[in-house]
């Protein structure tokens, strides 16, 4: 079965795309719920085999770089820099089975459809899987396109988890660690990337919009924060006497609601907080916690990020427990020239009329890869607004509408840096 609305361009093969995306939602780590493929885990590391062997068959030439990037190349005319359509195959916990997977399998099956129908372009295309673009243990997120962009730091590749660093996790994936101190890319080297994502909020849905052109993505302030203070007895501690980590947390986790909820456009979360002894009757000696902040202005972020650092300071100090920032990283917000936003919403709202153009809530590669080139994001609707859950859900004929605008947003792009 086969999708589209126009005669002049091959027709996006549903079934096939339907498939992969099925298939490629198999690879999970058992015994977690929906779709499990955190970095650096044998899910994750099959999934991507799989998937490399898609693209060969596709008759795509394939690579990994330092960063453990996977790329796919279907030649163009000319010896010109690619343009680059991809996304991420890693997932959170407990995720969906589109959230990447889309943008990753909808870029291969656009090759697929070019390379088909004899459609050449200008430039190389070049589909890529970017490395662990989630947010992982080792507290640094988009490991493959930071590293094309921006190299990732030397104290960020000795961090270990489970007695594993993250360069020897990087190196797990196929990548180089020695390779990645340095921007892998000066800016230039790609001609412009692409991605198709779903939406991850309610926004399309509820305009009842099918395709949305991306004005902006956040920037993403995050750090993990250490609170020492002093395990005692539960029942012996006096309250005036206590160093209680916990309630230092608390305070500070208060701080990042009532700060974000302060700037308008800004939102604040803490999503990962662990505790030790964790016993219920000793009072809690340390606590680690991951905390963000995110919004389309850099000014706001430090802003909102200064405010909560300054609450969680003072509310250590009043119960004497200290606080430690590490893993500290920025991603900074994006946004497409104005010419390429023009593109993508042309192409999006001659597709559905009802279009939208709208910001993205969410951290992607593309907001790394602007730093080489001009780059755009694609929205399809979420069901319900609901992602990075098992009830993540996007309707087929939606997935493959935004595949067609993917192709024919590559075709028009080539055409115009031809």
């Amino acid at each position: 079965m086969t999708c589209s609305s126009g005669n002049e361009l091959p027709a996006i093969n549903r079934a096939r795309l339907m498939a992969d995306l099925e298939t490629l939602a198999t690879f999970t780590e058992p015994g977690t719920p929906g779709t499990t493929r955190r970095f650096p885990s044998a899910a994750y590391m099959s999934g991507r085999a799989w998937l490399r062997e898609r693209m060969e068959a596709a008759g795509l030439r394939t690579s990994i770089d330092a960063g453990g990037n996977l790329f796919a190349m279907l030649p163009g005319e000319h010896e010109l820099p690619p343009l680059v359509a991809g996304s991420h195959t890693d997932s959170v916990m407990g995720g969906g089975r589109y959230d990447g997977a889309l943008g990753v399998l909808g870029a291969l099956e656009v090759a697929r459809c070019l390379a088909g129908s004899g459609i050449r372009l200008h430039h190389p295309l070049l589909v890529a899987d970017f490395l662990a673009e989630e947010a992982n243990d080792f507290g640094v997120s988009c490991v493959g396109s930071r590293s094309l962009a921006y190299g990732l730091a030397p104290e960020w590749l000795d961090r270990s988890i489970a007695g594993q660093t993250l360069g020897q996790a990087l190196a797990a994936m196929g990548g180089n660690p020695a390779g990645v101190t340095a921007p892998l890319l000066a800016p230039g080297a790609f001609a412009a990337c692409l991605e198709l994502h779903i939406e991850q909020g309610p926004v399309l849905e509820a305009a009842g919009a099918t395709l949305g052109a991306v004005s902006g993505i956040v920037g993403i302030r995050r750090g993990t924060f250490i609170l020492s203070g002093r395990p005692d007895h539960a029942g012996t501690a006096p309250m005036a006497l206590r160093h209680d980590a916990l309630t230092a947390a608390a305070e500070l986790i208060l701080a990042v609601e009532r700060c974000a909820r302060a700037e308008p456009g800004a939102v604040g979360t803490v999503g990962r907080l662990a505790l030790r002894p964790n016993q219920s009757n000793v009072v809690p000696g340390e606590v680690t916690l991951t905390a963000e902040i995110r919004h389309l202005e850099p000014a706001a972020i430090a802003l909102v990020w200064n405010y909560v650092l300054e609450a969680a300071e003072a509310a250590c100090a009043e119960r004497g427990v200290t606080l430690q920032l590490d893993a500290h990283t920025d991603a900074e917000p994006a946004a497409p020239p104005a010419w390429l936003l023009e593109l993508v919403y042309s192409v999006c709202h001659g597709l559905d009329p009802r279009a939208l153009v709208l910001p993205s809530g969410a951290g992607h590669d593309t907001g790394h890869l602007a730093h080489l080139a001009p780059a755009a994001m694609i929205f399809v609707p979420s069901m319900g607004g609901r992602s990075h859950c098992p009830e993540e859900y996007t309707a087929p004929e939606h997935l493959c509408t935004g595949v067609e605008a993917l192709m024919r947003a590559i075709i028009a792009v080539d055409r115009r840096l031809a």
